[in-house]
């Protein structure tokens, strides 16, 4: 009994670790120290809310550019048609002329447009109260890649008066509308009248040309499919007209694409069921396009072009097009993040054009106490452009928060590359651990980069940019937010 008990506490000695002699504990792995980057993370997704939307692109994807153009489609770009539509009756041109009266200039409101193709469409040059040998075209381009200073242009008719005494067109009588035979075969004519002269002659004078864009769809419903033109859905679409009177000036539906604010288009879009129009924009041209007032009444009805609505599967959309601003504005931080970090993004704000070669810069400000240079490049590091040392802040008015402050002259300056956006145009910052670090914009996740427009003000030095743009952070949740004016 004795042995089995000493046995027993042997047994149990054995599985208990000595008390004089104990085990070297495991160590514990140090806790890493986060790079700059989570920090900053952490700090900005605390900053706004915790909430980023997964289509927060930070604005980058308003300067994305091609890299090359995309031309699809041939310089011809239209067929003439024999089958004149019936719509194009007394009552259809008289709708449109008492919309846009001899010797009235046409209001603000209408003379900015552009098409968005979306799907086949015709337009038709229907008639024109002109004597000008003006050339009539028309443009489209991407708005995805391009900017309408990357449009292509095709020229419709190169001589309106020659060019359509050449062709068929109408005569009738205010009393005696063309038969359907009339409108089929019309004989030809050596005179010219015009719409106005129907008073004094108790006679019509319709011209009349078809043309067809088209997105490449339904082949089998196009007439004349070799002699159209292939515009995307989604492409914008607008006219153009030049008096050879002005030399090569061209003047365009597109109101910034004009070198002034004279009136040289309208469109008219019937909303009455019962009009004449429902079917089609009546786009008004002026044919003077010149710059002298006298010249140029601006009413808008020496040409018109009937865009027809309900061709093929789809219609051209109306839209007004917005200024293009092929200058950005990068505002950053350097990525000294903390918890109560200021948030004012006037580290660095850089105005960045893309060219073809790589970008033209424009230095605006220099906030922050790091260096900080562009497309890495030690001689582009953004104190030493503006000239002073390291500590000093630049055009962020940091005296007022006692801190070392200058106020200098924006530095302009170019760099090279191949940049397909604004983004890829490198910004980086020294961090204390000696190394450089690209600044960088996170869809749908945390940024210390902003896209902005030029005519973006930014923030004072320490002062919080959503309480100088109390929507910031409604825009981080939903980019559609206007944030900014």
């Amino acid at each position: 009994m004795a042995t089995a008990i000493f046995a027993l506490v042997i047994a149990g000695c054995s599985k208990n670790s000595d008390p004089y002699n104990p085990p070297t504990p495991t160590p514990t792995p140090p806790t890493p120290t986060p790079t700059p980057e989570e920090t900053y993370d952490q700090a900005f997704k605390s900053y706004v809310g915790g909430t980023i939307s997964p289509n927060q692109d930070w604005g980058f994807s308003a300067s994305v550019v091609a890299t090359s153009a995309a031309t699809r489609g041939s310089e011809q770009g239209y067929y003439l048609s024999d089958n004149y539509p019936k719509e194009y009756t007394q009552a259809f041109f008289k709708e449109a002329l008492d919309s846009l009266p001899e010797g009235q200039k046409v209001g603000a409101s209408i003379k900015n447009f552009e098409f968005v193709s979306r799907g086949p469409f015709r337009f038709d040059i229907v008639f024109g109260y002109t004597d000008q040998k003006i050339e009539i075209g028309y443009y489209y381009y991407n708005p995805d890649t391009e900017t309408y200073a990357d449009r292509k242009e095709v020229k419709l008719v190169g001589d309106f008066q020659s060019d359509f005494t050449s062709y068929k067109y109408i005569q009738y009588n205010k009393s005696d509308p063309p038969s359907e035979d009339q409108w089929k075969n019309p004989k030809p004519w050596d005179g010219y009248h015009t719409i106005w002269d129907a008073e004094k002659y108790n006679a019509k004078w319709v011209h009349a040309r078809m043309f067809t864009l088209r997105d490449g769809s339904n082949d089998e419903k196009i007439v004349n499919p070799d002699k159209t033109v292939d515009v995307p859905k989604g492409y914008r679409v607008g006219f153009y007209v030049r008096n050879p009177e002005n030399g090569d000036q061209k003047v365009y539906t597109n109101r910034f694409l004009n070198k002034d604010e004279q009136f040289f288009f309208a469109v008219l879009d019937s909303k009455n069921e019962k009009s004449n129009l429902v079917n089609a924009y009546m786009v008004g041209i002026e044919d003077r396009t010149s710059t002298t007032a006298e010249k140029c009444d601006q009413d808008c009805n020496d040409v018109m072009i009937a865009v027809h609505k309900n061709v093929e599967d789809g219609f051209p959309e109306l839209v007004i097009p917005e200024k293009e601003n092929p200058t950005w504005r990068v505002i950053a931080e350097d990525l000294s993040a903390s918890d109560n970090t200021d948030f004012d993004f006037n580290d660095i704000v850089l105005d960045v054009k893309l060219t073809k070669t790589g970008a033209d810069c424009i230095l605006q400000a220099a906030g922050g106490q790091l260096p900080i240079r562009i497309n890495g490049d030690d001689d582009l590091e953004v104190h030493k452009k503006f000239g002073v040392d390291q500590k000093t802040m630049v055009n962020t008015n940091a005296d007022k928060k006692g801190l070392p402050s200058a106020k200098k002259d924006p530095v302009s300056f170019s760099i090279t590359g191949s940049f397909s956006s604004v983004k890829d145009v490198k910004i980086e910052v020294k961090k204390q651990d000696g190394k450089w670090h690209e600044l960088y914009a996170k869809t749908g996740d945390s940024a210390c980069k902003i896209l902005v427009d030029t005519t973006f003000k930014w923030p004072d030095e320490q002062q919080s940019i959503k309480e100088v743009y109390p929507k910031f952070e409604d825009w981080v949740k939903d980019p559609t937010v206007v944030w900014y004016p």
